[in-house]
């Protein structure tokens, strides 16, 4: 009986939603990550009781995903490769209260009609009607709403110039479906997310709204180099804010065009940088394209150089700290000749992947040895580890958050480029530095050959790896223009009952870079040492 109950008063909740157009419905706003929504809805059960999440489940960046929370007539469409809310899309107004400047557009006691809209919102220009769908369209600027017509009514409205107020009988449309989207497109279907910058702007207006602020930095995109580091991009809100980090100034040579401020500080004015933005050609010119059109703070996490004090003063308090109890992938570094253990580090293989999820661990049984540990930042994408005797960065992990891996919406994904020595090609120097062939593949449209992005498959990753792997493979079956393989690395995480979406497999190079790689091809985790 209370069960019973329980589910009758979850059904009668109707959430109030404020609308402002092309920017949010409620707590959604435009632009916020897949991670930082689906937390949100985590936290809050009693409004939200069932949320669904669809996606593609072979080419998942190849489309959207689609935040389903049925119960409350809603969908949240997220942008398949930045993973960002590019629309949001009520298509069942009677299940939400939704008010725009303090006045009822739809609630228990108001119907959304043609006219109540016209009136709430003013007028705009003519709307779309689609004959073959039965559907009526008015647009406003980052607002659309969707009118059913009786297929009666068609030839009244097909190729005319008057606005469905009323039908000859004397009723009005009434809205079936409610988008959200930018304001820069007119469609919600073709709409691309807005810009980080922006959506920080928004939130550090001052204004204080009834759903909270948003209290995490957001990332831009990660720009990596092999055996070398990253460097994180954080767009700011003005100038006077954002400071280019002084400890690893050493790196300085490769940023974008800057002007020097007092205290070591660097503040940068340019191009607003995304991943729908393609990079030009050179490692320099590549990280010359990372200008934001606001200021932006510039982070540099150098391998086996910057320190772990340097890392907590630029990111702050990690989310988890994780000590390795033990190494289980050090067997595998008998086999290299050392080549690899030398570089990764005593004792460590650079295959070994961070357990995010762990709590503060360590071995308290082995008393004589320095224990290395993880900086868990899952809201950065990011895991590094810390060398337990020096105590500075020795690996770097990024994750691409993929779907149906078993740490999805562990971490948000981190929109990382990787940027290879183009002089390279296939371990031999270049001297005219020719492009390199590649395969055709839709994430490589406009991407220069020496870089590597996280939505790319492996196969395409390992075409544009100047390197041979010693374990190199491929997703696709009786392909013979693949390299010799060697058996990959099988990584699982428990039975299926604890891990329904099976195991996966490692790759790597003895130059430093190790890949995580699906049953669909795509790249999961990425790590630099």
């Amino acid at each position: 009986m209370t069960t019973a109950m329980n589910d009758i008063s979850k059904r009668a909740k109707r959430i109030e939603l404020l609308i402002n157009p092309g920017k949010t419905l409620g707590p959604f706003r435009l632009g916020s990550s897949l991670w930082d929504v689906i937390q949100f809805l985590r936290e809050r059960p009693v409004f939200f009781p069932s949320v669904e999440l669809k996606y593609n489940r072979q080419d998942p960046f190849r489309s959207a995903f689609i935040v389903s929370l049925p119960n409350n007539g809603i969908n949240l469409w997220f942008d398949g490769s930045l993973q960002r809310l590019k629309t949001i899309e009520c298509f069942d107004p009677t299940k939400v209260k939704l008010v725009y400047q303090n006045s009822d557009v739809s609630s228990s006691r108001t119907i959304p009609t043609f006219l109540l809209i016209y009136k709430s919102f003013g007028p705009t220009y003519l709307g779309e009607f689609k004959a073959e769908q039965n559907l009526y369209t008015l647009n406003y600027p980052g607002l659309s709403f969707t009118f059913p017509i009786p297929q009666k009514y068609n030839h009244v409205y097909t190729n005319s110039s008057e606005l469905p107020l009323e039908f000859p009988d004397g009723t009005t449309p009434i809205a079936s479906k409610v988008y959200i989207f930018h304001s820069s497109s007119s469609n919600w279907q073709t709409v691309a997310p807005p810009y980080t910058s922006r959506i920080l702007a928004e939130i550090n207006e001052g204004k204080a709204t009834k759903y909270g602020k948003l209290g995490r930095r957001e990332l831009e995109v990660v720009v990596a180099k092999v055996s070398h580091g990253v460097t994180l991009y954080f767009p700011s809100v003005s100038p006077s804010s954002t400071a280019k980090s002084a400890h690893h100034s050493q790196s300085s040579s490769n940023a974008p065009a800057s002007t020097t401020t007092s205290a070591g500080t660097t503040s940068v004015i340019g191009n607003t940088p995304t991943s729908n933005q393609k990079d030009s050609e050179g490692d320099d010119d590549t990280l010359a394209n990372y200008r934001a059109s606001t200021a932006y703070q510039e982070v540099d996490i150098l391998l086996r150089v910057t320190a772990m004090q340097d890392i907590l003063a630029d990111l702050g308090k990690p989310s988890r700290v994780f000590y390795k109890e033990q190494d289980k992938m050090k067997i595998h570094s008998v086999a290299d000749d050392g080549a690899i253990a030398s570089k990764a580090g005593k004792g460590d293989a650079p295959l070994g992947l961070a357990k995010g999820g762990g709590d503060d661990e360590r071995d308290l049984s082995s008393t004589n040895t320095a224990t290395d540990y993880f900086l868990n930042y899952f809201h950065l994408g990011l895991d590094i580890l810390i060398d337990g005797t020096d105590h500075v960065c020795k690996k770097i992990i990024l994750h691409g958050n993929v779907p149906g891996h078993y740490d999805f919406q562990r971490y948000k994904r981190c929109p990382f480029k990787l940027v290879l020595p183009k002089d390279l090609v296939n371990g031999q120097q270049n001297p005219n530095k020719l492009l390199v062939d590649v395969e055709s593949d839709p994430a490589e449209d406009g991407v220069p050959p020496h870089i590597v992005t996280a939505d790319m498959k492996v196969t395409t990753m390992q075409n544009r790896i100047p390197w041979k792997s010693s374990n190199q493979i491929t997703t696709k079956a009786n392909d013979e223009t693949q390299l010799e393989q060697q058996k990959p690395v099988i990584l699982t995480r428990g039975p299926n009952e604890q891990n329904p979406f099976g195991s996966t497999y490692l790759t790597g190079y003895s130059e430093g870079i190790v890949m995580e790689v699906m049953k669909n091809g795509y790249v999961p985790a990425v790590v630099l040492f």
